[in-house]
């Protein structure tokens, strides 16, 4: 297995990717709807306020959940040998959203909507999973297609739901289905760190079994990898980040695509150092469309989730053209 890029050129981009973040991050907080200078933030209890209670938590959720799509995007496509498997195409993302519109049109709190999302993830992973079983080691396109056609018929329900909610219901869901970060208080932002922490951590644990399973299940096993673990724990976990998000934002598409793409042409193949950067870029890409939507229309806001689909519909293009044929 072959890395892509010298040590110096990996600190040069790890440099580069905190720069830009931290440069982004600062940019979300100091700009939005009223812009706020640092002269004021320090002299005004009121611009304080704004910052430590609104600005400042929502950058950090954005930063969680693109660093977080970015990473089970990054462990989907190593398990399935797939460079376009992502919650969004495998359909685990609608499968959430199916779960958490049902809890939302029928009136229920947030903690209902987030376990319904929850579940409605697992529930898609385990269908996903069980196909891929079937397929064996040739599911690659025909297992993206099950998870299209999966999303489709998710989608569908989604529509069903929305025609015969009342005028309250769907404004509600369809806001919420365009996938954008929303204010949150600091508990949000504890457990949906507490979540990707574990997450992070698991695979960063698992970094040798992850490479491996990119020669297959049997060599993998061969190598001493508890390969059934790998799949049920990883999807299990992951399936916990992706509810949490999609219970929160809704759904926000491509990052897992996009971002793992642009990561493995930077470091390479292997986890160590390409779930990292994977995070670092994909909260980059969320903080930055985020931000992107607070000021193209002010007062109004553009969801995250309509410009993460911008730009990664052409780019799911150009991997598709090229990451696929150098993966076979």
């Amino acid at each position: 297995m072959k890395d892509h890029g010298s040590a110096r050129g990996a600190v040069v981009v790890w440099g580069m990717g905190g720069l830009a973040l931290m440069a982004i991050s600062v940019a979300g907080i100091v700009w939005g709807v009223t812009p706020l200078s640092f002269e004021r933030i320090l002299a005004d209890p009121e611009a304080q306020m704004i910052v430590l209670e609104l600005r400042l938590p929502r950058v950090l959720f954005a930063l969680l959940v693109g660093g977080a799509l970015a990473m089970v995007g990054a462990s989907y496509q190593t398990l399935f040998r797939n460079p376009l498997a992502s919650p969004f195409t495998l359909g685990v993302s609608s499968g959430a959203a199916l779960g958490a519109s049902l809890a939302l049109v029928t009136g229920s709190n947030a903690i209902t909507v987030s376990a319904s999302a929850i579940s409605g993830a697992l529930v898609s992973i385990l269908f996903i999973l069980t196909v891929s079983r079937r397929l064996g080691e040739s599911a690659g396109d025909a297992l993206l297609l099950v998870g299209i056609v999966f999303s489709l018929f998710c989608s569908s329900i989604l529509t069903m739901l929305q025609y015969v909610s009342d005028y309250s219901q769907l404004f509600r869901v369809t806001r919420w289905m365009m996938g954008g970060v929303p204010a949150v208080g600091w508990g949000d932002i504890a457990l949906g760190a507490a979540l990707v922490a574990v997450f992070f951590i698991w695979i960063q644990r698992k970094h040798r079994e992850f490479d491996l399973m990119l020669f297959g299940d049997e060599i993998a096993a061969v190598r001493g990898t508890q390969v059934q673990s790998l799949y049920y724990t990883t999807f299990v976990l992951s399936s916990l980040v992706v509810g949490w998000i999609v219970s929160q934002c809704g759904v926000i598409g491509f990052v897992g695509i996009v971002v793992p793409a642009i990561a493995r042409h930077i470091v390479g193949l292997r986890h160590r150092v390409l779930v990292p950067l994977s995070f670092l870029l994909g909260a980059i890409l969320v903080v930055a469309c985020d931000l992107l939507g607070r000021l193209v229309r002010p007062p109004f806001e553009v969801p995250a989730g309509v410009f993460t689909a911008i730009i990664g519909g052409p780019v799911f293009i150009l991997v598709a053209i090229t990451s696929l044929r150098r993966w076979r």
